[in-house]
């Protein structure tokens, strides 16, 4: 009877497949070795069998693939545009329209790319023009929001569709707030520079009270740790996607011919179209901003211009460029629906039509001086008119039904154009009335009474005499 060592390996043993030889008890186990692993089928390549030599030309070119990919998407982030945000309902890229209220109307806190806006207007009146303006000038102002423009050139461009070749000149400017919030933020500016006498004037400050109270710590945290709770100010995602406009004033320095292009609309739609189209492609990384203000106007259009079959081909000539470049475009058309009165409702109705969203201004006439009258002493609170919402995009055209009228109001101010709930103002003036009257014939009463009480002592004066 023969004994064997325990290392020795017995020929002609049985070797189970897929099972490596194990190390030996107390000997350390290598990485690149792997024991006592079987494959599990539909679960990765054999680990037993996995190939550690050098990849082949595949595998390299799959993983490059992959890493370009997330460069180019860390590359958007970095550099995505200071005016577009997802929209609150339908999460869709979204541009502002120069009007926070104007904004909120829509139903998206803007206006979704790749859609259409109509502004409508009755009476002779002209506020459907400082939507337009507005709307120009936030392209502008996105240009010149972000620092890094500079650099890498600008974000945004506007074309304009009109026979005004200084309209960029009359982009109203951004608000800069009343003089005293203009001489504050000098003097912060001032104060904010690295000067010898800033300096010398920030170490000279004297000791806080959280500095003295060092013992009583505690005390110092519960007099500020909730103050300090509800003065932290709430971080905005976007702090370049709306600016506050003054319409008295205008955008210093203006917009060069490389921000703001114009068209003019009085050459043949097919010439027009392809404009257009060039101005769309001569800047594929730029959101544009189409403006039309005026459309269909005698003044600046072709009398053929106004016939239906022109008037629709232009259209969807126009739509169908905006659909192209839906990713990077938005437009905004203003027009007077007194103009087409004559014609009847056909034509506004298909032009209407042709557009995504459709909101229509209607200026108060006959209303206007008791509204003065009401708000005497409130000129502030005085509305310049109705506002009605035909549709609402991407809203509507699924289905939904957003058409509300007479329930807003607008009123054009020197800081925005504002839009409000209309409500029906309670005239002061009548009341005054009623209270005058009450007291003139009360004092008339008294005054009746003393005489006849007069008239009665006299009476019985005589009478005595």
């Amino acid at each position: 009877m023969s004994f064997r060592k325990r290392s020795e390996i017995i020929s002609g043993a049985r070797i189970v497949p897929n099972r490596g030889v194990g190390p030996m008890r107390g000997a350390p186990v290598r990485s690149n070795e792997v024991s006592g692993l079987r494959a599990v089928p539909g679960r990765g390549r054999d680990v037993s069998t996995a190939r550690t030599g050098p990849m082949d030309q595949g595998e390299f070119s799959g993983m490059a693939r992959g890493l370009e990919k997330l460069q180019l998407h860390s590359g958007a982030t970095e550099n995505s545009h200071p005016g577009l945000r997802p929209s609150p309902a339908t999460s869709h890229p979204t541009t502002s329209m120069g009007c926070a209220d104007m904004d909120r109307l829509l139903g998206h806190m803007g206006l979704p790319l790749g859609e259409m806006l109509l502004v409508e207007e009755q009476g002779s009146t002209d506020f459907a023009s400082v939507l337009g303006k507005l709307f120009a000038a936030q392209g502008a102002a996105h240009n010149r929001a972000d620092s890094r423009s500079a650099q890498r050139g600008k974000n945004t461009h506007v074309v304009v569709i009109t026979l005004n070749t200084q309209y960029a000149k009359e982009l109203p400017g951004i608000f800069q707030g009343s003089r005293k919030e203009v001489k504050k933020s000098r003097i912060s500016q001032e104060e904010s520079k690295v000067t010898v006498q800033n300096l010398v004037g920030t170490g000279t400050q004297p000791p806080t009270r959280s500095q003295d109270l060092r013992i009583a710590w505690r005390y110092g945290l519960g007099d500020n740790g909730g103050a300090t709770k509800r003065s932290e100010p709430e971080v905005d995602p976007h702090p370049h996607y709306r600016h506050q406009f003054d319409i008295t004033s205008r955008m210093l320095p203006a917009p060069t011919a490389a921000e703001v292009s114009i068209l003019s609309p009085q050459q043949p739609i097919a010439t027009l179209l392809h404009q257009l189209e060039l101005k769309l492609q001569a800047q594929p990384d730029q959101l544009v901003r189409i403006v039309i203000p005026a459309f269909l106007h005698p003044a600046m259009y072709a009398p053929s211009a106004v016939q239906l079959h022109e008037a629709i081909t232009l259209l969807h000539g126009i739509r169908s460029l905006v659909k192209k470049h839906r990713e990077r475009c938005v437009l905004l058309a203003t027009i007077s629906r007194d103009l087409f009165s004559y014609r009847g409702s056909l034509l506004m109705s298909q032009i209407e039509a042709l557009f995504d969203a459709a909101i229509c201004l209607e200026p108060n006439q006959e209303m206007q001086q008791f509204l003065e009258r009401a708000y005497k002493s409130q000129p502030n609170k005085v509305q310049h008119g109705l506002v009605h919402v035909l549709k609402l995009p991407i809203l509507s055209d699924r289905g939904e039904m957003h058409v509300m009228r007479s329930e807003w109001a607008f009123k054009n101010g020197r800081k925005n154009f504002a839009i409000e709930e209309w409500g029906i103002p309670v005239e002061e003036v009548e009341e005054e009335k009623d209270t005058s009257q009450l007291v003139g014939t009360v004092g008339s009463a008294r005054d009746v009474g003393s005489s006849s009480c007069a008239g009665g002592k006299v009476a019985s004066s005589s009478h005595d005499f």
